[in-house]
């Protein structure tokens, strides 16, 4: 047996396992906040405008901070603590993260005063409506507030994921979730906005989420000055500090547009759906939320630490070790998605009314939703995918090349989700996003096979043999136990129609026997990557 710890390759899947264990229980958390808003504002009108405002900050928070900023911020970081010592890699961090907050600042400013202008180009459909508008032009007034605070928490996660703390960051979103959960019980129709609440819980949450990361830091001494070994008065230090700024905002420009596109991705759904009518934006809100479970679990998990473990492998020069946590991090994701993608493809109405199906959230609602989480669900496998492969461009400073896929990407995008939705409504916008994410997935593994970031294909079985052909050949055996779940599933599932139980139950034993299942199988035909096995097994062997 391997012993990860002497293996390059430990750092990765460290990473992965805490970012993971830690997304999960946000998911969780966020699954019952969602649960709150359903119950208590449905999905309609109400939510409609919540949701709305709730997108604005978040769009911003992506493009800026966790997409362009640190991805064209994260590697030379990494490469100056790696290459020139904690001194020049503090110094440079520290000015990165004031200047930034300033702009963040200015950027949140220009919005407040353009806001109805922006709104109206955010939903179209509903600008006939002026109370409507008015309401959500206000509530995001307030929202806003929240993208510079969430903004500087995911920079200086940068930090924190450089030094293998991945949980830290990782545990911010579970504290906007329970603040959001405790403000659905202020709800009520005495509020000229009823969802007012959940705007100003997202505010509180975000200085509280702050004051976290800034007592996480201190506590680690993570950007502690007494750490470093010299002091940062030399010319040449300051000179070497001014030129990785220039250079990280030369990437970032880039980056932003192309983080952009995949964000604007996401705009131009919510602006078709405002064309739909009431409730359309909040039937695929819902619906993207279940389809983002394994996302966030696994694909976030993945891209956060491997944008660090390729950045440290980038900046050692140490090619195989590129390629090799690449593949292991695709094998990774399959394992993952495609049992998930089953599961919401044949139960996506069974999820959709154990999950939701209460107060405000009726049948008709459910109904519309588990179409949306149907189209969805075949994109995961490629969501998650892409979320590995977007990271090698991004820890060797290319930001252009997802910035031209994601152009690629944003035109297709448009044209499908305008042709299917006049025949599918809001599940045609659904669709045309998994059917771009997949096309999307293969630009993106033709490009790091032609580049050589990962190994060209070898015509070999062997686990050990890690290229592009292993990947293809695992996505086949993994669909073949995924099936063989499936199976298991359908076939306890007639037998427990004879014993009328709730809903609720049946979906628990579903999902207790479709994983015991999937992971026997695994395990009995060693489907398990082999570095993961490895790893956990570790794990379970020193809690002993």
């Amino acid at each position: 047996m391997r012993n990860p710890e002497q293996n390059k390759t430990f750092f990765f899947l460290s990473g992965f396992t805490q970012s993971a264990i830690f997304t999960m229980f946000s998911r969780i958390s966020g699954y019952l906040r969602d649960v709150f808003v359903a119950a208590f504002l449905g999905a309609g009108i109400f939510s409609d405008i919540f949701f709305i405002s709730y997108k604005l900050p978040n769009l911003f928070r992506r493009i800026t901070a966790e997409g362009a900023l640190t991805s064209s911020f994260l590697p030379i970081y990494a490469k100056l603590k790696s290459q020139n010592g904690d001194e020049i890699a503090i110094k440079y961090f520290k000015t990165i993260v004031l200047r930034v907050t300033l702009i963040l600042v200015f950027l949140m400013i220009c919005v407040q005063i353009f806001m109805p202008f922006v709104i109206h180009f955010l939903v179209p459909g509903f600008i006939n409506n002026r109370e409507v508008t008015n309401q959500i032009i206000s509530l995001t007034r307030i929202t806003i507030l929240f993208m510079p605070l969430i903004s500087s928490v995911a920079l200086l996660g940068v930090a924190t994921n450089v030094s293998g703390r991945f949980w830290i960051l990782s545990f911010t979103p579970i504290i906007l979730n329970v603040f959001i959960i405790l403000s659905c019980f202020f709800i009520s129709d005495y509020w000229t906005i009823k969802s007012l609440p959940l705007g100003i819980a997202m505010v509180a949450a975000g200085i509280f989420q702050l004051i976290f990361m800034l007592v996480m830091i201190k506590k680690y001494e993570i950007l502690n000055p007494k750490k470093v070994e010299k002091k940062v008065s030399s010319k040449n230090n300051e000179s070497v500090v001014n030129s990785h700024i220039k250079q990280t905002w030369r990437r970032f420009l880039p980056a932003a547009f192309g983080g952009g596109i995949l964000q604007i991705n996401l705009l131009v759904d919510t602006v078709l759906a405002s064309l739909l009518g009431f409730g359309s934006v909040s039937y695929l809100y819902f619906a993207d939320r279940i389809a983002q479970l394994p996302l966030g679990i696994i694909g976030i998990a993945l891209g956060t630490t491997l944008l660090t473990s390729l950045s440290r492998a980038s900046a050692q020069h140490d090619i195989k070790q590129f390629s090799k946590e690449l593949i292991i991090s695709l094998k990774i994701g399959l394992f993952f998605s495609i049992p998930a993608a089953f599961v919401f493809i044949f139960y996506n109405d069974l999820v959709i009314k154990v999950l939701f199906e209460r107060g405000e959230f009726t049948f008709n609602e459910t109904k519309h939703t588990s179409v949306a989480l149907l189209a969805y669900s075949f994109g995961i496998p490629a969501f998650i995918m892409m979320k590995s492969c977007q990271p090698a461009f991004l820890a060797i400073g290319n930001t252009k090349t997802p910035m031209y896929i994601g152009l690629i990407l944003l035109i297709l995008n448009i044209i499908l989700s305008y042709s299917l939705m006049n025949f599918l409504n809001h599940a045609g916008i659904a669709l045309a996003t998994s059917i771009v994410s997949w096309i999307g997935t293969a630009i993106y593994i033709i490009l790091l096979v032609k580049n050589g970031k990962i190994t060209k294909p070898k015509f070999s079985l062997k686990e050990e043999h890690l290229n592009i052909f292993s990947v293809i050949s695992y996505f086949l055996k993994i669909t073949l136990v995924s099936i063989l779940m499936m199976i298991s599933m359908k076939l306890v599932q007639y037998t427990l129609e004879s014993f009328n139980l709730y809903e609720f139950f049946v979906l628990i034993i579903l999902c207790i026997v479709g994983f015991f299942t999937y992971i026997l199988t695994s395990l009995i035909f060693k489907f398990i990557p082999q570095e993961l096995y490895d790893f956990i097994y570790l794990k379970f062997k020193k809690a002993k």
